[in-house]
């Protein structure tokens, strides 16, 4: 069973690159409309964004322990494999980069 999971995470690596830039498009549009927010007094999303982003960090950081749990290290290359540029980041780093400003968002769509 654990060789299976090994290979399912492995699997599922390389895929993981196109939530990484759809969850950073989504903090830049949270950013703009947190900077809405100060100036109107309304940031109509803003705590859906940051609700989908937090889950999204979330997924990634249960991934990253999961893969610790089956002895790997989960990354996701940003590099170019054809000309052998290989620029790692753990998945632990990604989910945190989008934790942090989804819990931001959510605390200031309340207030």
């Amino acid at each position: 069973m654990k060789q299976v999971m090994i290979d399912m995470m492995a699997a599922m690596m390389p895929y993981l690159k196109t939530p990484v830039y759809a969850a950073g498009a989504l903090a830049i549009i949270g950013l703009l409309l947190l900077i809405f927010r100060l100036f109107s007094g309304r940031g109509p999303g803003l705590g859906v964004i940051g609700w989908v982003l937090m889950l999204s960090g979330a997924f990634y950081i249960i991934c990253q322990l999961m893969g610790l749990y089956l002895g790997m290290t989960p990354t996701v290359n940003f590099g170019d494999p054809k000309k052998f540029e290989f620029n790692t980041v753990e998945f632990w780093k990604l989910g945190a980069a989008m934790l942090v400003p989804g819990i931001i968002y959510v605390v200031a769509a309340k207030r």
